[in-house]
Parts: C-alpha cells; structure tokens; sequence
C-alpha cells in the first residue's frame, strides 16, 4: 500500500511538492520531518512512499504531539499512524503524559501550564467521562481506587454481600467502557478468615502493572488484573482477577507472625504506602523501630518482607520508586523541607544494604506530604500552614527536578492519569462491556457532549 494518495487539506503526493524527509541537525537535536518546498520532476513526483517506510519515519519523531500532528495530514498517513501494530511500536517507544489525576470522587485535575503536558491536558477533561455516569446507577456511589494504562477501577458496598467485599468495575473513562467484575466466589471468599470490619482502609483492591518483559500482556492492550486484598486478625489474604479468565483465583496467604514477626499488632490496618517498583508491590508497615517493608512479587504471587534503611524507621512519608539499572529507590520526608533519597540493589538483602544517594531541598515557608509514585515521578503536596492554597508538584526521579503540576481543592487520595490524550493513540483498554457514541466521536476526532 502507498502512503502517497492525495486527500484533503495537505496533499502527499502532489505533483508540485517533494515528499518529506528527515532533518539532521545538530546531534542535540532530534531529527525532524520537513515539509516539501521544491517541485519534483512528474516522473518522481508519483512515487508512493511503502507504509513500512513512514511507519518507520513516524517512529521517529521526538513527540506524542508531532505524531498527532502529522497523522492529520491527509488520509494515508492517518491510516499508518492509527494502525494498531505502529501503535504498539510507538507506545513502547514513547511514554505516555501525565495529564492530571483523579480524586477518590473521580474530580479531574487537569495538568496546568507551565507543566510540559498541559497543552494536552484539555482534551481528556472534555472527552473523557470522569463522572462515571455511564456506570451502573447511581454513579455517585462509586469511589475510584486506582488508575492505570487510563483504565479506572472503582468500588461500592454491595447490599447483597457482607463486609469486606464490595462491588468492583473497571472502566475506560475516554471510551465510556466498562466491565462490572464478577462476585468473589463463595468458596473463595470463605476462605478470608476473621476480616477486620472496624477499619474501611483494611481492605484495598488495586491493578497489577503489565511487567514491560510480557509480550502477550503487551500486545493485548485491553488485558487486567486486579488484586483484591483483605487485611484479617491472622492472616493476610489476597485474590487476582484476571480479564483473560474472568475468574478470581486465591493467592496463598501467610499469616501475621510469619510475615512480619517482632510487628506490634494493633487489631487495626497496618499497612501504608502502597508503591509499585519491578514488578513488586511494596507496603510500609507501622512507624516503630520495629516496621518493615511488605512486599508483594506479582510474578511469583508470593508475600515477602524486607528491612527499610534506617532512618525510615518513626517516619510516616516514605515512597518507593525504581532507581534504574535494577535498583530499588526510596524517597523519605525527613522534615518539613527536606527528601532524603536512599538506594539499594533489588537482591532481597537487608536494610545494611541501602545507601544513601542525596538530599533534595524543597525550600522553605511550607509543608509538603509525600502522595506517592507512578512511573518515573514522585508527587508531593505542597500548602502553607495559614493558607487553603495545596498544590501538585511532580519530582522527576531521573532528574530530581520539581515542578508543579496542578491545584487541589483539598488534601486527599489522588490518583494520577497517565494516558495518550485523544488521539489515533488512544485504543480502547477495556474489551467487552458498555460502550456508546464515544467511541466512534473519538474516531473522528470530536469530543463527545457532556450529556453523553
């Protein structure tokens, strides 16, 4: 197939220009596509360019935004561009922005300027459905509790079963799909013995990040797994669903004494924190001389714990991030100002093993609480004591540089969302569920009403 037909608007192969070619400049620069200036001779003008050669100039353009750009010149480069294999290509290659993050109420905050990805921002707030109207009535009884690849799990108490289990769905907020999860088995859920019932929080569901080394997760875009966690008097017990199987399935559990011997039970929630790094869940347990790490590996689906550098020990604010080349990463809160940042090699040893890298300074004249991690960025709050000002900031982990993001109503759970704006980039994430005219409006590059 050619990728030289003339359409509407710019035209590709048009007898008086020149087919576009790759700018080299200055080795700091990334080489970009220029558009035609002179004519051709009509014996070369008519040549088509292959669909492998512009998938292979696309590849390398430096953004998200220039594929976007040139992909609505005419029909034939759309067409390149929206392919679903280029678009598994160009994904792998390019990750996507964070655009803001959704409150537990699924209030949008958009990325504002001067943050990198603000001018995107936009799109996704009037496109995306972030009040859930399409889910099963009444909306306002979901409560999201994760984000990710820009699908969003949420949960609502179900009258039909007892606590700690709820109702639990995954949605596409852009696409308006959604898949209501099946009801944990009665078998299974029998197993979840002694829950604890007095703290909400003691129970938590979340996604399982796609490992980068799994190609068939990979290539199937609309694939997910949840966890569902119970925290229980003895023993801690977790479930996986998975999209594949549309089956929950028990992951072996272990109790307290096992896990985490020496921890002072307290008859309520004790984990904190819940970070993702190398395919592992980590959680922080307690804030005494005596708290470790939890961690959950999620390719073996086996519970492990392991000691925290030292000076985590009594402090609450403490985030895990991938450090690069193997190495596990830890950000601490250590006073109203100051990140200290420690590193460690991912081989399982004990806290003698981290190192502490540096100490970040935040500046003076406010406070600051750690909300977590996702991908290459630390995010913290940042408010002045005497005013209801809070605010955003993401801390580039590669970079260590800090840069506001957004504003925020209050302090709360946030979640952030990490996606391809609307876009030929933007494929469905959720396969079979609900679906409406969003789905062909986003097609066509329209943002649907807000009564959809």
């Amino acid at each position: 197939m050619g990728g030289g037909a003339a359409d509407q608007g710019l035209t590709c192969a048009d007898p008086r220009s020149e087919p576009a070619v790759l700018e080299h400049r200055h080795q700091s620069h990334p080489p970009r596509v220029l558009l035609p200036r002179h004519g051709l001779p009509p014996e070369l003008s008519s040549l088509q360019i292959p669909d492998e050669i512009l998938a292979e100039i696309f590849l390398r353009l430096p953004t998200t935004t220039d594929l976007i750009r040139a992909s609505g010149a005419c029909v034939s480069f759309r067409r390149v561009a929206a392919g679903r294999s280029f678009v598994r290509r160009f994904r792998k290659l390019h990750h996507p922005p964070l655009l803001g993050f959704l409150d537990e109420r699924g209030v949008f905050l958009p990325a504002l300027s001067p943050y990198p990805s603000a001018p995107a921002a936009p799109a996704p707030a009037l496109a995306a459905d972030f009040s859930f109207s399409f889910l099963p009535a009444p909306a306002r009884d979901w409560v999201v509790r994760d984000s990710r690849d820009g699908r969003v799990l949420l949960d609502r108490t179900c009258p039909l079963r007892k606590m700690p289990f709820r109702e639990m769905v995954v949605c596409d907020p852009l696409h308006r799909r959604f898949l209501l999860l099946p009801p944990i088995p009665d078998d299974l859920a029998a197993t979840v013995e002694d829950p604890i019932l007095t703290d909400t929080s003691s129970s938590e569901a979340f996604f399982i990040p796609r490992c980068e080394d799994d190609e068939a997760a990979t290539a199937e875009e609309t694939s997910f797994r949840v966890i569902w966690m119970s925290q229980c008097h003895t023993k801690l017990f977790a479930l996986v669903f998975s999209s594949n199987t549309g089956q929950w399935r028990a992951v072996p559990s272990r109790s307290w004494d096992d896990l985490l011997e020496g921890l002072a039970w307290t008859g309520s929630s004790i984990l904190y924190c819940r970070e993702y790094v190398y395919g592992c869940f980590y959680w922080r347990t307690g804030w005494d001389v005596n708290m470790k790490m939890l961690v959950l590996d999620t390719r073996l689906m086996e519970f492990s714990s392991m000691n925290p550098p030292h000076e985590v020990k009594y402090n609450f604010a403490v985030a895990m991030v991938e450090a690069g080349k193997g190495r596990l990463g830890m950000f601490v809160l250590a006073d109203a100002s100051d990140l200290s940042y420690s590193t460690r090699q991912n081989d399982g040893g004990g806290s003698s093993q981290w190192q502490m890298e540096k100490t970040i300074s935040l500046g003076s004249g406010y406070l600051f609480r750690i909300i977590g991690s996702a991908e290459r960025y630390l995010f913290l709050y940042r408010w002045q004591s005497s005013i209801s000002d809070f605010r955003v900031f993401a801390l580039d982990i590669k970079t260590f540089q800090l840069q506001q993001v957004c504003h925020a109503p209050k302090l709360c759970k946030l979640d952030a969302y990490i996606n391809f704006p609307p876009s030929v980039l933007s494929l469905p994430t959720i396969s079979s569920g609900v679906e409406n005219e969003a789905e062909e409006m986003l097609e066509q590059g329209c943002a649907p009403s807000s009564s959809a």
